[in-house]
């Protein structure tokens, strides 16, 4: 018996762990303004030093997007399991952006335009 219930408490702790995980995932998505580090299409980067470029995810689904003078507003879903945020646009043929890197300070995520990868590194 002290054997099961050392496996349920075990078992629990993981599912609990887990789980904040996921929640802090979201809450460092939707924690304010993330600027723009670099952004890496193919082999070209482009390093921005500025604070002129940056993404904000709000919570209620709503996105907003600023490279320099280009301004972009929008809605997006953060598909948890593949960690991926999905930008609705009409227009875009972007695949979502897969999530590699993602705490309080980072965020470097890639994505495909067609046949064209790209990269970009933002930071808070």
């Amino acid at each position: 018996m002290k054997k099961v219930i050392a496996v349920l408490v075990l078992i629990l702790s993981f599912t609990s762990v887990s789980y904040s995980q996921e929640i802090n995932e979201l809450d460092f998505l939707t924690s304010g303004k993330w600027f723009v580090e670099s952004v890496q299409i193919g082999e070209e980067i482009q390093e921005f030093y500025q604070n002129n470029s940056w993404m904000i995810f709000h919570a209620d689904g709503k996105y907003q997007v600023v490279m320099g003078n280009n301004k972009k507003n929008g809605l997006w879903k953060f598909d948890e399991e593949h960690k991926v945020i999905k930008l609705e646009e009409e227009e875009s043929t972007v695949t979502g952006l897969k999530i590699e890197i993602l705490n309080e300070t980072k965020l470097l995520f890639s994505a495909t335009d067609g046949d064209m990868a790209y990269s970009m590194k933002l930071k808070k």
